[in-house]
């Protein structure tokens, strides 16, 4: 009965023939893989997104951090003049554009910001993101300026 039980455990791999034919069990070996298939694949919590608005240009600073933690930020700009705004969202998006996440203009003064792991479509664009990282920066440009 034994080795019956035996030749069951090595039939379903849990258990491989010594060279003399004892059999030992296979040593399971925890997983350390990443489940995210990313080149950043830090892992973000999706329930999570940051809404945020700024009252001085330094806030910058603490936006640029959620999303460098691959958190997901909205931007109200409401309190913050023309100048600051613009220099405020011109930071925000070099920081977009080196950890390769993305940009989108919700409203007058509205922006969402992603990580690279978040892609934001439109149901009126297929995608707001584009490949070519210098068509990428020219969009960011154009919705700073707007």
């Amino acid at each position: 009965m034994g080795s019956m039980i035996n030749d069951l455990k090595q039939f379903f791999g849990f258990s491989e023939p010594d060279e003399s034919g004892i059999q030992k069990p296979i040593e399971q070996k925890p997983f350390k893989g990443s489940i995210i298939n990313s080149k950043s694949s830090r892992p973000f919590a999706a329930s999570e997104i940051k809404v945020l608005e700024p009252r001085i240009y330094e806030d910058s600073l603490n936006i640029a951090s959620y999303l460098r933690d691959s958190k997901p930020v909205i931007i109200n700009l409401k309190f913050l003049d023309n100048d600051a705004s613009k220099r405020l969202i011109d930071f925000v998006c070099g920081t977009a554009y080196a950890i390769n996440g993305h940009m989108m203009k919700l409203g007058e003064n509205i922006f969402l910001f992603t990580p690279a792991n978040i892609l934001i479509t439109n149901s009126d664009e297929e995608s707001s993101f584009t490949e070519n990282p210098i068509e990428r920066e020219l969009l960011y440009k154009e919705a700073a300026a707007n």
